[in-house]
């Protein structure tokens, strides 16, 4: 029997030398601080405190981000199912056309310097918008200070997609200075503190057998994973997908209910060897739509018999946002625990990067 690899603190300090498992561990911090600094930073953003006022009384909401910088407002978003306003995820250069002054625009970039968000913010401000910025600094830090635009300084050093809950919680205190949701201190707190007790048993040094994290990447391992969200699940779905993409350094995609039913579910019919070698993971959370929930086991009845391995992930917590995050930070480790398996550094992203370079060179 071949022996398992080691998912124990000596093999994540030999190969995670990004320090990927400290930042995954640094989400509770990062979603404490990162509301009560954005709250304190936007106190007064919405009675003019800045020269750039956004609107008083917003018809839309519009945030503006790519990978990292992006998921964070659908996570918030997934966690206002009441939000009275039209509210829309921009990925690209491009607002829409109905964006303008009383369009609530959020412009997020974790460095600074992502081309599709400075177009977009550049948009927003011809168009008589004031947008709020979220960043650590760089070209869009300088911008909104030219523009006296309302601005939040997240840390920075990092990877993008190892901020979400610094990147996030800026986006859920804007929401509630614009008079759009209720105050949700209590409920990152409480969050908070889950993911914080939920850390010790999804640490390295948590054994397999105890962690859901390990688990889950052993199961992983080798393996094509699709992960499916429903309802509120959708974002997480993608998160996972992306964590798997840059920590793992492996092929993931991610599609939602119900929509997967009415055409992906006939992509697994024809090819056993591929579905022999994949992982389609439910992730549930308890307020989805019974017929969403209904749906989901059926879907996973179906798989099965087409010969895809599947697994229901379920979200703990009392509040929605608790149990969204929970499944974050499990995905984010699990993650990390695929890296380790297949001897990768969790924390580089070359391809990405020589892409960019080379984008660059392209533009010049």
């Amino acid at each position: 029997m071949e022996a398992l690899t080691d998912l124990g603190p000596g093999r994540a300090d030999e190969i995670d030398t990004g320090g990927m498992f400290a930042e995954v561990a640094g989400l509770p911090r990062q979603l404490r601080e990162g509301y009560e600094s954005a709250r304190s930073r936007l106190a007064g953003a919405f009675f003019g405190t800045f020269p750039a006022i956004p609107p008083a009384e917003p018809t839309a909401v519009v945030v503006c981000g790519m990978g990292g910088s992006a998921i964070g407002a659908d996570l918030v978003l997934a966690c206002l199912p009441a939000l009275a306003v039209p509210a829309a995820v921009v990925r690209g250069y491009a607002l829409p056309e109905w964006v303008g002054p009383e369009t609530l625009v959020i412009v997020v970039s974790y460095s600074g310097q992502t081309e599709e968000s400075l177009a977009c913010a550049a948009q927003a401000r011809a168009r008589g918008c004031a947008p709020v910025c979220v960043s650590s600094g760089g070209s869009l830090a300088a911008f909104a200070e030219a523009e006296g635009l309302p601005l939040v300084i997240v840390p920075g050093g990092g990877q993008p997609r190892a901020a979400v809950g610094s990147l996030s919680m800026p986006l859920l205190a804007t929401l509630e200075a614009s008079g759009l949701c209720h105050e949700h201190a209590s409920d990152v707190a409480a969050a908070a503190a889950q993911l914080e007790a939920d850390n010790a048993i999804l640490c390295p040094e948590c054994p397999d057998g105890e962690n859901p994290a390990k688990t889950l990447a052993r199961r992983l391992e080798k393996r094509l994973a699709v992960v499916y969200g429903a309802g509120p699940t959708g974002p997480v779905a993608r998160r996972w997908k992306g964590q798997i993409n840059e920590n793992a350094k492996a092929p993931a995609f991610f599609n939602e209910l119900p929509e997967l039913d009415h055409n992906e579910l006939m992509g697994w019919t024809s090819l056993p060897h591929v579905t022999a070698s994949t992982v389609a993971l439910f992730l549930h959370d308890e307020s989805a739509e019974a017929r969403l929930t209904r749906r989901a086991e059926l879907t996973a009845r179906e798989y099965e018999a087409l010969g895809v391995a599947t697994e229901l992930v379920a979200a703990r917590g009392e509040s929605r946002l608790a149990r969204l995050f929970s499944l974050v930070q499990l995905g984010d480790y699990a993650s990390c625990y695929l890296a380790l398996l297949y001897g990768v550094d969790p924390t580089p992203v070359d391809a990405i990067q020589a892409f960019k370079a080379n984008l660059a060179g392209d533009a010049g």
